[in-house]
């Protein structure tokens, strides 16, 4: 069984629209949302589709506390913004029987603008060549595998940088279609340029030793 582990906090305006699209993929499986603190109508929607439980609010402690109650063999890490093309799950499973750690989804932007192309390249190539895996990817690991690395690090931004850094450790790690499809919003609401430019700016002050106190202080100023 896989376990689908889906941190939110306040997504009541897209939940609905995620979580009615990765039924048909769901099955048998197990969906776990973990809130982190929402005020809007964000459980209430989330109880229809699956088990909601609670957690300290922070992307790091969300995910892992999901997965300490996940019951699958399999644990599959999503935004409350993306969905999965059928096909997805049985992929995941055929790339770690044959052999693979872990990874992520190629991506795809819901949007027709030809600079959300050359992000998705972009992000497709960093999970290809450099095996680094963000949240918006999707990210996959076998459960065991996951309590070996210890989970996410707790820290207050980039948990995904370390997480993928452990989970090379482990051996090989890929990128699989079916595709995750991302919702625009972010772009559509700070401006496409603007938005990549800052999550590349980000991601280079961390590649130079920035402090992840100091980064997580600078995203929150810039967003």
């Amino acid at each position: 069984m896989i376990s689908v582990i889906i941190p939110i906090l306040n997504e009541a305006k897209i939940l609905e629209k995620t979580l009615s699209r990765l039924q048909p993929e769901l099955e048998n499986h197990e969906l776990i949302t973990v809130d982190g603190g929402s005020t809007d109508s964000s459980i209430s929607i989330a109880k229809k589709y699956g088990k909601v439980i609670k957690s300290e609010r922070g992307r790091a402690k969300q995910l892992n506390a999901g997965a300490a109650a996940a019951t699958g063999d399999i644990l599959i890490f999503l935004h409350a913004d993306v969905w999965l093309e059928p096909g997805a799950f049985g992929a995941v499973e055929k790339t770690l029987s044959s052999g693979a750690v872990g990874g992520g989804f190629l991506q795809k932007i819901d949007g027709p603008s030809i600079l959300y192309r050359i992000v998705e390249i972009t992000a497709n190539m960093r999970g290809k060549y450099l095996k680094v895996f963000y949240g918006d990817s999707g990210i996959f690991v076998s459960r065991s595998d996951f309590q070996r690395i210890g989970g996410f690090p707790e820290v207050p931004i980039m948990e995904e940088m370390g997480f993928s850094k452990a989970l090379r450790g482990l051996g090989k790690t890929t990128m699989v279609k079916p595709r995750i499809h991302i919702s625009a919003r972010r772009w559509e609401a700070n401006g496409i340029i603007r938005t990549t430019v800052k999550n590349w700016f980000i991601t280079l002050l961390y590649f130079l030793g920035f402090s992840l106190e100091r980064l997580a202080k600078l995203y929150r100023n810039i967003r």
